[in-house]
């Protein structure tokens, strides 16, 4: 696929994601110019200082006139109204997308803005394309100051498509998320997306938070146990440590498939339960074995990348 080549990428947000995102644009050369969008001007400066942007502005309408690419990579929640604020401003034809962990939500809240944002135009105006994004990488880690170039590097990236996705624009942005390190852009509805991620991703951050404040409620009654809490407990729930509120946004915009996806988890759990409980060891350990097995290919498989 070739890479593709763009005038001027405006990143919105500039936190780990959108900074770590300015570093991989640069360094494989796919745009003229790197312009940061951001809420403070600390954090622009910052940004600036670790080369992640060229330009920074605090004023959307400077950001984004002109722009050939945006990508939206604030909160989850915040990215409809800070698309409805660009729409005056965009280029005809700007090719948008965000770096969201959930979709259908959200992009029929988008959808809906593009639609009445064209009905105010002309006819023969081309509006802007919106396709959202989820590069399956991130830290439990937050901010700017935490971004670092391979941060996408061998990610897996997921691409939504609709009926009326430009097979064009689908495709150069494709090529974009290949150039910043990607292994694999997969594109998928929006419903099959949220499936997926409430079951890999968003599921583990419920249970490792939960693990940690199960914890925190023995620990009131005998704090003893915290020493017992070591390198186990520690790589188990590693990613109860992400942003309280950006993985509020998430679990509030995908609750119906993480609700399932919780659901499907209690009866496994059940399931052990009953095994551990009736001393069922062949079956337990078939389970054991199992998962045990699997991990250890996906381990694996990793590493032969």
């Amino acid at each position: 696929m070739k890479k593709p080549h763009f005038k001027k990428i405006v990143i919105a947000g500039i936190g780990l994601m959108g900074g770590s995102l300015g570093l991989a644009i640069k360094k494989a050369r796919i745009a003229d110019t790197v312009v940061g969008l951001a809420r403070r001007q600390q954090t622009l400066r910052q940004a600036g200082n670790k080369h992640c942007i060229d330009q920074g502005t605090l004023s959307i309408a400077q950001a984004v006139v002109g722009a050939d690419l945006v990508v939206l990579a604030g909160p989850v929640r915040t990215t409809p109204d800070l698309l409805q604020a660009m729409l005056p401003y965009l280029t005809f034809g700007c090719l948008i997308t965000d770096v969201g962990s959930t979709k259908a939500e959200l992009l029929n809240t988008i959808y809906h803005q593009l639609d009445r944002f064209q009905k105010k135009r002309r006819k023969t105006d081309k509006k802007p394309v919106f396709i959202g994004s989820h590069p399956m990488a991130g830290s439990e880690k937050a901010g700017v100051l935490a971004s670092r170039v391979d941060l996408y590097q061998g990610a897996l990236c997921m691409l939504i498509k609709t009926p009326k996705t430009p097979v064009a624009a689908l495709n150069r942005l494709q090529g974009f998320w290949k150039a910043v390190g990607c292994r694999k852009v997969k594109v998928v509805t929006a419903q099959k997306h949220d499936q997926w991620a409430a079951m890999a991703s968003h599921l583990p951050h419920v249970v490792a938070s939960g693990l940690v404040n199960q914890l925190i409620d023995r620990s009131r009654q005998d704090n003893r146990i915290l020493e017992v809490a070591a390198t186990g407990f520690r790589d188990t729930t590693r990613v109860a440590a992400g942003s309280p509120s950006m993985w509020l946004d998430i679990l509030q915009t995908n609750r119906k498939e993480i609700g399932r996806a919780i659901d499907q988890l209690q009866r496994k759990l059940d399931k052990m339960k009953k095994l551990i409980l009736r001393r069922q060891g062949a079956a337990l350990l078939r389970e054991l074995e199992q998962a045990s097995e699997f991990r250890i290919r996906m381990e694996n498989s990793k590493r032969g990348r």
